[in-house]
């Protein structure tokens, strides 16, 4: 057939329209992953890095301000350890803030005025530190520091929320990007499709097998079989010429999605790495620290008068001190067991108001040294399938910490009841609360709310997390309710029978 003919000149324009869509549409995809990748390589090699930089300012000041106060406060020279260990630490945090904050002229400079209030904290710190444990001029000197710190973290919380506006942007960038693809990818498709009927029906068979193969290959791409390729030696040369196009698209995105798959894959084996590497090293500290705990019960267990009562007030800090060593060691063992899937329950049936006892005569004596009032009202039997150790761990740590964040002079209420099926626990306290834009984020491991940071209240952040995994572990939930300086309520539900 002549091709300056009327089916001639239908078939030009039908295989240019064809391969211009094909061509775009491979095109558009692999313009999309690209900047897609780059927005996400954007959020991790900038955005994250100066977001980890500036909470790692803020916790050097924070366990700076944590030790020199605990110093003044009890005149032990031993909690000066951390001040100077924040001291030393604090000029790689600052040069690290301002090197990964310089690529951008407001964060760098909402970072040099966060570093310079840090300085200025510093420098009463230091005259703090000089002076006589609960004299006057100490006391003066932490009235003069206050103002400062919270200057300072006014500023960090400023490069913070400016960080995460920016990683959020990123994010929807990203997210929009892979949107309009897609959208460009199916109108580009359907074109083809339609361009391939009508040509089918305007030409003899010769041409219509092999363009249909090339519309089968391109379909089977879009359905995520990468090593679909079209048949490019098959028909006229303007077939020829679009199979080899969809050949390149298929290839090019083939490759974006092995890369993908490869940097997944890396990240997946360093997770792996560092799991296998806190687990490796939390067995390596426990094995002195139970030598420590074994020569430290001997000294204790020594015949009257053999030690002062200076020296048994020592051991005791001592004692205390590797109590919570061993009970961080456990809590990032148990981590890494969840982490890696092996961390399961061996349940059996018990009576859950036994074990809120037990709980109870453990936290007693703290609540009473703390002058914290506890108010009982548990009405067992509570019969649950469970596993005791590990509820016996999640009683311990929400009684401990209802007990902790509790100032002298409050209380905490226990309340246990079965109710439609379900034993329910409700552990409520009216300690300083958690802030309302913080509660999303109560169970996420190392996470600590502002204000416990603040007033220098102990703690890993790992406890709540692992409660939560045990909790999930026996078909139960776990819900928080909180508000600032008014109090928390932790309220737990676990099945009177197994699922």
């Amino acid at each position: 057939m002549r091709r300056d003919g009327s089916v001639g000149r239908l078939l030009s324009r039908a295989f240019a329209v064809l391969v211009a869509l094909i061509l775009g549409s491979g095109l558009a995809e692999l313009a999309a992953v690209l900047v897609q990748h780059r927005a996400v390589q954007q959020l991790t090699g900038e955005v994250q890095p100066a977001q980890l930089a500036n909470a790692g300012l803020r916790a050097v000041l924070t366990d700076a301000q944590r030790g020199l106060r605990g110093y003044l406060l009890t005149g032990d020279e031993q909690m000066l350890d951390t001040y100077y260990v924040a001291r030393s630490d604090y000029t790689v945090a600052g040069d690290d803030l301002r090197r990964l904050s310089a690529g951008k002229h407001s964060d760098a400079a909402v970072a040099a005025d966060q570093i310079g209030k840090a300085d200025l904290w510093w420098a009463v710190a230091e005259r703090q530190r000089l002076e006589p444990p609960r004299s006057q001029a100490a006391i003066d000197l932490a009235e003069q520091g206050k103002p400062l710190f919270q200057d300072f973290i006014a500023a960090n919380d400023e490069l913070r929320f400016t960080l995460a506006a920016r990683a959020d942007r990123l994010r929807d960038r990203a997210n929009a990007l892979q949107g309009a693809a897609i959208a460009v990818v199916s109108v580009l498709t359907a074109a083809a499709a339609v361009a391939a009927l009508v040509t089918a029906v305007r030409t003899s068979r010769r041409i219509t097998r092999p363009l249909g193969a090339v519309v089968e290959t391109l379909e089977a791409v879009r359905e995520g079989k990468l090593d679909a390729r079209a048949d490019a030696t098959a028909g006229p040369a303007e077939i020829r010429a679009v199979a080899e196009a969809v050949n390149a698209a298929a290839e090019q995105s083939e490759h974006i999605r092995r890369h993908e798959g490869q940097v997944s894959a890396r990240l997946q084996a360093l997770d792996t790495v560092k799991t296998d590497f806190m687990s490796t090293v939390s067995h390596e500290l426990r094995t002195p620290l139970t030598s420590i705990s074994g020569y430290l019960e001997l000294m204790r267990d020594s015949e009257p008068g053999e030690l002062s009562d200076a020296q048994r007030k020592m051991l005791e800090v001592i004692s205390r001190n590797t109590k919570r060593l061993r009970d961080l060691i456990e809590d990032i063992l148990t981590l890494s067991k969840i982490e890696s899937g092996s961390y399961g329950s061996d349940r059996t049936p018990l009576d859950l108001a036994k074990v809120i006892d037990k709980a109870l005569v453990g936290v007693g004596p703290v609540a009473a040294r703390n002058a914290v009032a506890l108010h009982l009202d548990v009405r067992g039997p509570l019969p649950v399938h469970g596993d005791g150790a590990q509820l016996d761990r999640v009683l311990d740590n929400v009684l401990a910490n209802a007990v902790k964040f509790t100032p002298a002079g409050g209380t905490v209420t226990v309340r246990a009841e079965s109710r439609d099926g379900h034993a329910v626990l409700a552990v409520a306290d009216t300690g300083m609360g958690i802030p309302a834009d913080e509660q999303q984020a109560l169970f996420v491991r190392f996470f600590r709310a502002t204000n416990a940071i603040k007033q220098a209240v102990p703690g890993t952040g790992l406890g709540l997390a692992i409660v939560r995994t045990i909790i999930d572990n026996h078909d139960g939930s776990i819900t928080v309710d909180s508000t600032e300086n008014v109090g928390t309520t932790v309220t737990i539900t676990l099945p009177s029978q197994p699922a």
